[in-house]
């Protein structure tokens, strides 16, 4: 190459510049736009072909039914003259517009910048893409994240010497370059490969990054990542931060537009935390195109991939996934045309490029604790409302909008389905066609509840405020409106009036259950939480036992991990820890426990409930296993406390009772310590023997054995026990003497 550069110092001079600007990056807004333009391309998808010539026109069938007109293709040296090229002939002749991403295979990629055979390859690959494409394409891209070369091959200089050789190729032909594709958000490698760049003598005009905000799952979480929890709130790098960040170091290298080519959720992820993945996936890209529009630094976001088992809007139903990530590579689809099938996520962005492409954003108003409004105008000029809050969090859609404008409004959900009328603003994006003259939203400040709220296919919560009590409420998600009209049935007001049908427990704290005044279940199962002698002080600065068992129930169900659906909780406002609580929940009536289960096999029993011995263990063991990979610890999981029922196929349900105590983690996953500590409670009833059966059966769950000293906490916890019945003997023989 006439222009090989010299690494080393140039690159060392273009990380320290980078450096210098840190301040710079973080002196920008993480707030969306007050108001903004939605260009007609602002949205493009990822595609690759298939061995089959029919998966090509499946291809183009749903790119009109998308209705999108932007595409972006991988393409290497055998490319040509194979499927990819014979995809993108037709994506071509059909008027699309193609960003193609040039590569060389892995292997090269990672000598390019030392081997002349490579480069000399590169180069002859370059020009004939070039030569053949270049009124054609709408640009071409150079580089697949160099920031993770066991992906794509790519190192520093490897990149820089792809680029190099782009640069002198191009210079012979009339073509629009782009890069680097640095992959999530790590602006030093964007900045340090730009300046690169420029030193070089061209930076690309369209300046690409594939911003993931996966990390942190929320597309409006601050990323907790960069320099840890802590440095969340100073930082505030959320995705609209992140996407201006990107762009001022584009702007500032000379690039014209900022692009995210590649993002997405992977199921596989999701259903860590989710117990419903390809909804909460729907909701999130509705979010993201939202905030990243909003953020007015990106010119296109390309969502990935079309076709693809485990991230792909449309699942081809195969199990494998290739050795090369598809951020790097996206080459081929794999699978059967028969088994292909539309997923949510797909109806989701069919649904926001008709309702964002060519829109224009009237206001916005955007709270601290996570609600987001926009008053939009789309490109035929019709008005609608596009509004959420964050994961968990739940308010009364009037506090937002008039009486008289709801009721003659349209609601949709984030797939574009016309639903009822809804009674709260939840995670779900919510458009809102109104009929008239609408007021300006009133969400100006509104007071952190500190109240999970649960929003699932059957059920959403709501918050629920009187003079002398707070606390939340569950309605059906189809019939919000008419299940809060019947709030007054089970109010705190009313609960001392309902009948007792059973008492459960009328010690320390009082359990027992009516018959739901709704109609809706057999009966509701009743819990007043006192807070007695020392709990007196250590509640004090704890949310009420009621509130806890809300929160806890909520997540967990969130989560996939069940348990008895909760119906209500309240709690006073003042001093709630220490003061009486009520927390309601369905009753499961028939249901049975694990310490059933064991007393049936301690005393000789060969099955118990259809199921034997070691059927039982491998059934319970999952269940548990299950909660601790969603970050999930009991810390009270007796056998009373894991409750089963059974229903008319014969199929056992676990779940979680007694569960105010629980620890439920975000982020990274839980240890072996953590796992233990509900392991040794949940085993406390076996013999050592079956201790061992039901350990090996959870190993093989997580998928990995336990320390060789996992038997100590189960010893402790023996000697602990036994400590506290001798204690409680000597203290019933003293009160009866």
């Amino acid at each position: 190459m006439n222009r090989q550069l010299q690494v080393l110092p140039f690159a060392i001079i273009g990380l320290l510049k980078s450096l210098f600007q840190v301040g710079k990056w973080l002196s920008l807004s993480h707030v969306p736009a007050e108001s903004f333009d939605i260009g007609k391309d602002f949205i493009g998808v990822n595609v690759a072909p298939a061995d089959d010539p029919e998966v090509d026109d499946y291809i183009l069938a749903q790119l009109t039914e998308l209705g999108l007109r932007q595409v972006r293709m991988d393409f290497t040296y055998n490319s040509i003259n194979a499927p990819a090229q014979r995809l993108l002939d037709k994506l071509l002749a059909t008027g699309h517009r193609v960003s193609l991403k040039l590569i060389p295979p892995l292997e090269e990629a990672a000598i390019l910048y030392k081997n002349p055979t490579a480069q000399a390859r590169w180069a002859d690959f370059l020009a004939d893409m070039f030569q053949t494409y270049q009124h054609r394409v709408e640009c071409f891209e150079i580089g697949a994240t160099p920031n993770r070369g066991l992906w794509s091959g790519f190192s520093s200089r490897s990149i820089l010497a792809a680029w190099d050789s782009a640069i002198e190729v191009a210079e012979n032909f009339t073509v629009t370059l782009a890069g680097p594709n640095v992959s999530d958000f790590e602006p030093i490698f964007n900045a340090t490969y730009l300046s690169l760049f420029q030193r070089a003598g061209r930076v690309p005009a369209i300046h690409t990054d594939n911003l993931f905000v996966e990390r942190v799952m929320e597309p409006e979480a601050y990323d907790h990542k960069v320099l840890g929890k802590l440095a969340t709130g100073f930082l505030k790098l959320n995705l609209i931060k992140k996407a201006r960040i990107l762009d001022r170091i584009g702007k500032d290298s000379g690039s014209v537009k900022t692009w995210c080519t590649y993002t997405c959720w992977t199921k596989k992820r999701l259903a860590r935390q989710a117990a419903w993945p390809e909804d909460k996936a729907a909701d999130y890209l509705v979010r993201y195109l939202a905030l990243a529009a909003a953020s007015g630094a990106l010119d296109r976001v390309y969502w990935g991939p079309l076709i693809c088992s485990r991230d792909g809007l449309i699942s081809t139903g195969c199990q494998d996934y290739p050795a090369i990530d598809q951020v790097s590579f996206y080459q081929r689809v794999h699978g059967e045309l028969d088994d292909f099938s539309i997923t949510p996520v797909f109806m989701a962005l069919k649904h926001s490029a008709a309702r964002f492409l060519g829109a224009h954003c009237i206001a916005s108003d955007h709270q601290t604790n996570g609600v987001h409004l926009f008053r939009m105008k789309n490109a035929q000029g019709m008005e609608f409302e596009l509004c959420w809050c964050r994961d968990g969090e739940g308010w009364p859609l009037l506090q937002f909008f008039e009486e008289s404008a709801l009721a003659r409004a349209s609601f949709y959900n984030a797939l574009g389905g016309a639903i009822p009328r809804p009674a709260v603003l939840s995670e779900h994006p919510l458009f809102i066609e109104f009929k008239g003259p609408v007021a300006p939203s009133t969400a100006l400040h509104l007071t952190p509840q500190n109240i999970i709220h649960l929003s699932s296919p059957q059920s959403q919560s709501i918050s629920y405020y009187s003079d002398d009590w707070l606390g939340a409420y569950m309605l059906r998600s189809q019939q919000q409106c008419s299940d809060l009209a019947q709030l007054p049935k089970l109010s705190p007001a009313a609960i001392n009036d309902l009948e007792e049908s059973a008492v459960l427990r009328d010690t320390r704290n009082r359990l027992w259950n009516v018959k739901d005044p709704r109609e809706r279940t057999g009966a509701v199962t009743i819990k007043l939480n006192r807070a007695k002698g020392f709990k007196r002080i250590s509640y004090r600065f704890r949310p009420s036992k009621g509130r806890r068992h809300w929160n806890n129930a909520c997540e967990m169900l969130r989560r996939g991990v069940d348990t008895p659906l909760p119906v209500a909780f309240f709690e006073r406002p003042k001093q709630a820890g220490i003061r009486d609580s009520l927390y309601l929940c369905e009753f499961i009536p028939g249901a049975f426990s694990a310490r059933e289960v064991y007393a049936a096999f301690r005393d000789g029993a060969a099955q118990f409930k259809g199921l034997d011995k070691a059927a039982w263990f491998e059934l319970l063991s999952k269940f548990i296993c299950q909660m601790h990979n969603r970050q999930i610890v009991h810390r009270d999981l007796s056998s009373g406390n894991l409750l089963l029922w059974q229903d008319t196929a014969g199929v056992i349900h676990p779940m979680l009772i007694d569960i105010g105590r629980a620890w439920l983690g975000r982020g990274s996953r839980i240890g072996q310590r953590h796992r233990l500590v509900d392991l040794m409670r949940i085993a406390y009833k076996l013999n050592w023997d079956d201790r061992v059966a039901f350990i090996r059966a959870y190993e093989t769950h997580m998928g990995a054995p336990f320390s060789p000293a996992w038997r100590i906490p189960f010893h402790y916890y023996d000697y602990k026990q036994g400590l506290k019945k001798r204690f409680k003997a000597k203290y019933r023989k003293k009160r009866k003497a």
